[in-house]
């Protein structure tokens, strides 16, 4: 029997369909004979007690599970996040960097420094990518500080008030669709595959914080993994290929019939009826893997 400890805030038993996940996650794990524990942060000095370690609560190099996974990972315990999978998810400049380094396709994407933001750098890059452009600060998630500028006015205005996230901000090419994919990854398999409907009249799928009951999200479409084009699962394989063997939520666009990565999180989102919908044994496979 392994003991696993899943390390958690409160805040991710405020919705309801995270909150069944955690519970089938546990259910399941008792099922097969192991012990499974949720951790919060006053008992962080307890993670050596355990076997392994899953973290549900947000990943941040700055954060609380960071230094659960650091200490889980220095033990020799099997970890899902691992600390480099933080890192790198958590720092898009060297996610992007590492895309174009081993050839993945991504969203063109060009980096700006804070030297650069000058009237012709800004030209150059909208010549380069058209307007609007998305420009993104490097520790991004649930869709914050990820803004679109169309002129240069409202690009340094935003770029600006990145900067004093970052020294360096990607920008991107527009590139509008109906839905992002979400393919979720897990030790160089496919995990479950999803739609992420952006809502009408948007151009992202939604902005939320965990805990917080004011957020937009569009529709969550399951599909069966069998059923996906094989050109996406190439590249949501390949692009999590640089980052590791963990568990990975990747998003992609459907670009001229082929598919490119927009961004890989680690932690990705596990709701009850959204991501497990069509692959009920995800559970099953994330508790063997934490206790190979």
């Amino acid at each position: 029997m392994s003991k696993i400890a899943c390390f958690v805030e409160k805040y991710n038993f405020s919705d309801p369909r995270e909150k069944t996940a955690l519970e089938n996650f546990k259910a399941t794990a008792e099922k097969q004979g192991q012990e499974f524990q949720f951790l919060f942060r006053n008992n962080i000095s307890d993670v050596s007690k355990f076997d392994a370690v899953f973290i549900r609560a947000t990943t941040d190099p700055l954060n609380a599970a960071y230094v659960v996974s650091k200490t889980a990972w220095e033990l020799g315990l099997r970890v899902i996040d691992d600390p480099e999978s933080i890192t790198i998810c958590g720092n898009k400049i060297h996610q992007y960097a590492l895309f174009e380094r081993f050839n993945v396709p991504h969203i063109p994407t060009v980096f700006l420094s804070r030297d650069e933001l000058h009237h012709k750098r800004i030209n150059s890059i909208f010549a380069e990518l058209g307007k609007p452009v998305v420009i993104k600060a490097p520790y991004t998630s649930f869709s914050k500080y990820v803004e679109k500028a169309a002129c240069e006015t409202s690009f340094r205005t935003v770029a600006k008030r990145f900067f004093k996230k970052s020294d360096v901000l990607a920008v991107q090419k527009f590139t509008p669709t109906a839905f992002d994919w979400r393919v979720g990854v897990l030790n160089d398999d496919v995990l479950y595959v999803c739609k992420y409907m952006i809502p009408k009249g948007r151009w992202k799928h939604g902005a939320k914080l965990r805990g917080k009951p004011t957020f937009t999200w569009g529709r969550t479409v399951a599909l069966k993994k069998e059923t996906i084009p094989p050109r996406l699962r190439e590249v949501a394989l390949k692009a999590c290929s640089v980052v590791g063997k963990g568990l990975y939520g990747v998003d992609l666009k459907e670009v001229d019939g082929d598919f490119v990565a927009v961004e890989i999180n680690d932690n990705p989102s596990i709701y009850a009826g959204y991501e497990d919908a069509r692959e009920k044994d995800l559970y099953s496979r994330i508790i063997n893997y934490l206790t190979q």
